[in-house]
């Protein structure tokens, strides 16, 4: 006979199949991980935060370390005055060849910047069209009744903050970090592929890190 532990087990592992079928999915439409629990580990062990990708990969490790220190307040305060690239207190605004950091508007000039206008398109325009606006039509990227479905769900006036990092496969590795208005941190960590060439940049994937 099955103890009562296993059976209660089985049922809340399948409830938590059904929730998770039915969740709308995040940006980058990756499903979401709890909020984070900003802690060290006990014993020394290194300071992880994202999702069960980000603990396998010491590259996942080290950019969501860097980007933790990074997104601290700045000792001083600033003035924001790029609309592309964006910048807050907790999001100071960095473009160099190795790393763009901001929540501004972003473009279609470059991968960097048409990830910040997919980000600012989810969580300050709220829209799903704007966000699908800046991908190809055929892009490996939900439909927009899907983004919708996931800005919808999350709650007005959470700020965002997002960290791209070249890959040496042509993909950005982005980290976004959203501060919600009852101040619950999310990080979620995604691989993006761009379109290359000249003219516009658009998104053609977005992609769980892999």
């Amino acid at each position: 006979m099955m103890s009562s532990s296993n059976v209660s087990g089985g049922s809340a592992a399948a409830r938590r199949g059904r929730h998770t079928a039915a969740e709308p999915l995040w940006p980058g439409m990756i499903p979401p991980p709890r909020p984070q629990r900003w802690h060290a580990q006990r014993r020394g062990r290194p300071f992880l935060v994202g999702s069960a990708a980000v603990v396998g990969s010491m590259a996942a490790v080290a950019v969501v370390l860097v980007y933790t220190a990074a997104a601290s307040p700045p000792r001083q305060s600033a003035t924001y005055v790029d609309p592309v690239l964006g910048g807050a207190p907790s999001c100071q605004p960095t473009r160099n060849d190795q790393l763009v950091r901001g929540n501004g508007t972003g473009s279609t000039a470059s991968g960097p910047d048409v990830i910040l206008a997919f980000q600012y398109a989810y969580y300050v325009s709220r829209s799903g069209a704007a966000a699908r606006a800046v991908t190809t039509p055929d892009a490996a990227v939900p439909s927009v009744d899907v983004i919708s479905a996931g800005i919808n769900s999350v709650p007005a006036g959470t700020q965002h903050c997002v960290l791209v990092t070249p890959m040496a496969d042509g993909r950005f590795d982005v980290v976004i970090t959203e501060i919600r208005p009852a101040s619950a941190i999310r990080t979620y960590r995604q691989f993006v592929t761009v379109t290359a060439g000249s003219g516009p940049v658009s998104i053609a994937k977005i992609a769980p890190p892999t």
